[in-house]
C-alpha cells in the first residue's frame, strides 16, 4: 500500500497515511484536530537512473538528498 500526504483545512496540519489506492481520495481524519476537512496533496519524489538523480539541482554530492548538506553545503 502506498503512503499518501494530506493537509488539514481546519488546523493546517500536514500528515501521511498508509492507504490502499481505492481510499486515496476518501476523507481522512486529521491526527491533530480530528477534523475531516482534509485534502490529499501531491508528494515530491526523487527518481534515480544509473545511480544519478533525475531531479538533481546541479550539485554533485552523492551523500545528500537536497536541503542542507553538511558535506557539500547545498
Amino acid at each position: 500500500m502506498p503512503i499518501y500526504e494530506y493537509h488539514c483545512q481546519q488546523c493546517g496540519t500536514h500528515f501521511e497515511l498508509l492507504r490502499s489506492f481505492g481510499q486515496a481520495d476518501s476523507p481522512a481524519q486529521c491526527p491533530n484536530c480530528a477534523g475531516s476537512e482534509t485534502r490529499r496533496e501531491l508528494s515530491r519524489v526523487n527518481a534515480f537512473s544509473g545511480g544519478k538523480s533525475l531531479t538533481d539541482s546541479g550539485h554533485s554530492c552523492a551523500s545528500c538528498s537536497g536541503g542542507s548538506c553538511s558535506s557539500c553545503g547545498h
